[in-house]
């Protein structure tokens, strides 16, 4: 799982925990799979924005920061199911959907166009992204779509991945 906070900007992990902030700030949620056409893109927000090449729906969602400590990290994530589409696809999936979390400030976006569009050249500045998170132990009812988002824990990997056998490695064996 990478996971990075910008340097750039100035006061940008301050204002992510702060209750109060003067500039608003935007999560950009990518849910994806392969046997999904095209990722779900959402932002939240009410209205749609252009951002790295792709419309993100506005759309209601509520999630947690990712956990920081010695476990796994993990978090919550709960869309309305205002939109069946969103959670007939991901029921329809037979393993855990890849996510990508990403924060951006509304202030490198242009409020008054539709979609809104990045003003920042080449592109906005990413407050916090974390990718390669897996959604898990997901309910859909009519009202929400809820679920765990989790890494990758590196403590269940078995070790050594690999181990010198004769068909991976024939010039060590004579």
């Amino acid at each position: 799982m990478t996971r990075s906070i910008s340097t750039g900007a100035t006061g940008a992990r301050r204002r992510l925990e702060s209750l109060f902030t003067d500039r608003a700030i935007l999560c950009f949620l990518t849910i994806d799979h392969d046997t999904l056409t095209d990722p779900i893109r959402v932002v939240w927000d009410s209205v749609d924005y252009s951002y790295n090449g792709y419309t993100w729906t506005g759309f209601p969602f509520e999630i947690t920061p990712l956990s920081d400590d010695e476990n796994t990290p993990r978090c919550q994530l709960q869309l309305q199911n205002v939109d069946p589409r969103i959670g007939d696809s991901i029921r329809q999936l037979e393993s855990a959907p890849r996510l990508k979390i990403e924060f951006l400030e509304s202030t490198d976006f242009n409020i008054v166009a539709s979609p809104r569009l990045a003003v920042s050249s080449p592109t906005p500045t990413v407050l916090y992204s974390a990718d390669k998170l897996f959604l898990v132990n997901v309910s859909i009812d009519a009202l929400a779509i809820t679920g765990d988002i989790m890494g990758w824990d590196f403590g269940q990997r078995v070790w050594p991945g690999t181990r010198a056998r004769q068909d991976l490695l024939p010039g060590l064996f004579r």
